[in-house]
């Protein structure tokens, strides 16, 4: 049996849409598109060393989750409002609180000593006035918390908010006060969910979404225009 000849750059010829998904995200996250920046499938499609098609359904899957917004030219962030940023607050503040409560009966010990360990990552961010750092670490506690909510749709739902958020709120940085208030709400969130006490959680969940709020507010009402008055805290 004549074995045919395997393809150059076999390994990245494999790679699908969802891979390819997930580092268009991970990009998108990590702040590496401009404002202004067109995404192009057919670039892409050449870095990739892959055919168009997985490339565009990666993007149109962007688009759809809000991440991405198309153009005759290509793919380029959202170009968020104030009032765009109030909604998905106003979502946020609806979704967050319950679902953050559901998780409750769902964590381990092994889930409650990561939350620990990422509180702790927090302080001494702040402590050292590691700023990055210390919104890595506030993600990584939400996240632990949003693995074990029941309803993976919620969970996937509350993600993609939080995420459209944190992309255009790069531009602003929240003060050591309101540090020290994130600090003090996880820990109170960490207690209750220790406690497996859903109504303190969703309490303190709630109060956590609305000094994010109160932060973009504050931070927006003295940054410039962005994006068409995209700018958050």
């Amino acid at each position: 049996m004549t074995q045919e000849p395997s393809p150059p750059n076999s390994t990245l010829l494999n790679i699908g849409d969802s891979e390819v998904y997930t580092e268009i995200l991970g990009r998108i996250k990590r702040g590496e598109f401009g404002a202004d920046e067109r995404i192009i499938d057919s670039r892409l499609a050449t870095e990739f060393n892959l055919s168009r098609m997985p490339v565009r359904q990666a993007l149109l899957r962007l688009v759809h989750e809000g991440y991405l917004a198309g153009t005759t030219r290509g793919f380029i962030l959202p170009r968020l409002t104030h009032d765009d940023i109030e909604e998905i607050f106003e979502v946020r503040m609806m979704l967050e609180p319950r679902a953050a409560a559901s998780a409750c009966r769902i964590l381990g010990n092994e889930d409650i000593e990561a939350l620990r360990a990422a509180l702790t990552e927090a302080r001494h961010a702040v402590a050292e006035v590691r700023l990055g750092d210390m919104m890595v670490a506030n993600d990584r506690f939400r996240q632990i918390w949003l693995d074990a909510v029941p309803n993976r749709r919620l969970a996937g739902a509350i993600s993609r908010f939080v995420d459209h958020v944190q992309i255009v709120r790069k531009a602003t940085i929240i003060d050591a006060g309101t540090q020290h208030v994130v600090l003090e709400l996880l820990a109170r969130m960490l207690e209750g969910f220790e406690r497996c006490d859903a109504l303190m959680v969703q309490d303190t969940t709630l109060q956590f979404v609305v000094r994010a709020r109160e932060s973009f507010v504050a931070a927006s009402a003295n940054a410039e225009p962005l994006q068409g008055r995209a700018k958050s805290a």
